[in-house]
């Protein structure tokens, strides 16, 4: 059973490692220039720590329900909501401002990525990438 566990963490880990590199990728070439988050979108480091919430809740529920489950559970996005002090509002307006700044979603995600690492034994650390120039 531990084997299952420890084998769902690491492909989840794997795709966020994906989804990081990606975010990089598509988003070299488009480099803002010292974008400012706005008051009233959380800061990258609280940003991370929500998401990291989503997908370990994701998880939780990968490693309880059957793939092909017919009544597949939904991440209860408003308990992750409750435990950060923050609303879906706020949530989504983030996200929103996140997903149109790629190169400041890339440093949420290597945030997360690392604290995820931390979690299953610090193996890996993502440092961020060198700018290119």
């Amino acid at each position: 059973m531990h084997y299952i566990i420890t084998n769902c963490l690491m492909n989840r880990f794997y795709c966020l490692l994906f989804t990081a590199y990606c975010l990089l990728f598509f988003s070299c070439g488009q480099r803002e220039k010292s974008v400012i988050v706005p008051a009233d979108v959380l800061p990258k480091t609280k940003m991370a720590q929500v998401i990291t919430d989503i997908h370990m809740a994701e998880a939780d529920i990968d490693l309880r329900t059957a793939p092909d489950a017919p009544n597949r559970d939904t991440v209860n996005f408003q308990k992750i909501f409750v435990k950060q002090h923050i609303n879906k509002s706020q949530y989504e307006k983030s996200l929103s401002f996140y997903v149109s700044h790629p190169e400041l979603l890339n440093d949420v995600y290597q945030e997360v990525m690392n604290e995820l690492s931390k979690m299953q034994g610090g193996k890996i650390t993502i440092d961020p990438p060198n700018e290119v120039k």
